[in-house]
């Protein structure tokens, strides 16, 4: 499939089956115990909206919250209990879950550093997994991560839920029918607002709190507020900056529209503009372009920004650029403009995560049919490779050329030492 995306790239994912789950929705409030899928949940930060969300499914079951901060799991265990009537247990190490017979998938709302070594040991013990959004920390273990998928035949749903709105697909059809003629252009924009991170001291590890567990496969280093909850994201051993941590969902979008996989080249410009002199390791501006063999792919971030473009919507969108109009689309509806400015076709509702996401991974595990997954492991893959190849042509400050079938860059040997990691011992990653 990697080989050929890229020739290929005008042919949509229509994928009709998975839309199937809106009308699981409306099933009966209750379900057998033989219909029943038991999760558990990794991590309480955005795994505390992902197992509220799973709680209120007629057939799944949160039967466990794992968390190294002891004072979250607990907290998060109550919430679920007041949803579904049953407390799930808290478990501290995931490892503990592996074998558990009562637990049939793991939801991965861990740190970055975490998300495809778990995927990956996750479907070595036989569990399928819903994995947040970037699907990995770097490009080598994302591919091991679809590797182990396919070999062991676990349903990974990726958590890039905007797939989920029906009218992308509407979009996409619409473009692939010539409504604003060939595509010579994408821009994803990720605009918004965000903090400085004020340098702090080290400190002891706070009580309740397994840090080594948390640190895993990054390097040891002493407990910092900063690396620890949220402040990991701007940090490079953890996190993957806001490309990939929101910038993804945009680079995701423009991504599944063409169909389009690895890119023939990359380059990135980007400073500490808002968060100058400050503890980020990442940039809060960036330019990124990837190239394709027709088509450039820009994506632009400004976490600098407390307010919309001009003739934007929302703070975060996608602009297809044809030789006939554009077309302009967000998660609450698009507008395309052909030649002159004269309005095309139009469409605004206030999208609602109304759970459809995660009703399609239940189902999937349910029916053993990963090809219905509306974000499937492999397209998380490839859209978390595009937010790690414009980080390190970032850290690079260098024009880097890229092998599809290889995944490796082929003009530089320094940048392919980024695109995977050292690992920490008693942490490394399995053999698959």
């Amino acid at each position: 499939m990697g080989d050929n995306r890229q020739v290929k790239r005008r042919s949509l994912l229509v994928g009709a089956a998975a839309v199937s789950a809106v009308s699981s929705l409306s099933r009966n409030a209750s379900a057998a115990p033989s219909e029943i899928v038991n999760l558990a949940v990794l991590g309480c930060g955005r795994g505390a909206s992902l197992a509220q969300s799973f709680a209120k499914l007629p057939e799944s079951r949160v039967v466990a919250i794992c968390d190294i901060d002891k004072g979250r799991g607990a907290a998060l265990c109550q919430q679920i209990e007041q949803i579904s009537g049953r407390a799930p247990e808290y478990v501290v190490d995931y490892r503990n879950l592996l074998e558990r017979k009562d637990v049939d998938a793991l939801v991965v709302a861990t740190p970055d550093h975490w998300h495809a070594p778990v995927t990956i040991n996750a479907c070595l013990a036989g569990k399928d997994v819903y994995v947040e959004k970037p699907a990995s920390h770097n490009v080598r273990e994302g591919r091991l991560a679809v590797q182990a998928a396919r070999k062991y035949k676990r349903i990974v749903q990726h958590g890039t839920n905007l797939r989920a709105a029906p009218h992308y697909r509407k979009a996409w059809k619409m473009l692939a029918d010539g409504v604003i003629g060939k595509v010579m252009m994408i821009k994803a924009i990720n605009n918004q607002r965000r903090g400085t991170l004020p340098h702090r001291n080290d400190e002891p590890v706070p009580p309740g709190v397994n840090y080594d567990l948390w640190m895993g496969p990054a390097p040891e280093r002493p407990f910092n507020r900063n690396r620890f909850h949220t402040g990991w994201h701007w940090l490079w051993d953890y996190g993957t900056g806001d490309l990939g941590n929101d910038g993804v969902h945009q680079v995701d979008l423009g991504r599944w529209a063409l169909n389009l996989g690895a890119p023939q080249a990359v380059s990135c410009s980007g400073a500490k503009l808002g968060w100058k002199g400050d503890a980020h390791e990442v940039p809060d501006a960036m330019v990124v372009t990837w190239e394709y063999e027709d088509l450039l792919y820009v994506f632009e971030q400004r976490d600098f920004t407390p307010y919309r473009m001009q003739g934007h919507r929302l703070d975060n969108d996608n602009i297809f650029y044809g030789d006939d109009g554009y077309l302009m689309i967000d998660r609450d509806g698009y507008r395309v403009f052909h030649k002159g400015g004269k309005p095309g076709p139009l469409f605004q509702k206030k999208w609602v995560d109304d759970g459809t996401h995660y009703q399609n991974f239940i189902d999937c595990i349910k029916s053993r049919r990963s090809q219905d997954l509306i974000a499937d492991i492999e397209e998380g893959h490839y859209s978390a490779m595009l937010c790690h190849l414009g980080n390190i042509a970032y850290r690079t400050g260098k024009r880097l050329e890229f092998d599809a079938k290889t995944e490796t860059f082929t003009n530089d040997n320094a940048a392919n030492d980024l695109l995977g990691r050292e690992y920490r011992q008693g942490f490394e990653l399995p053999v698959i």
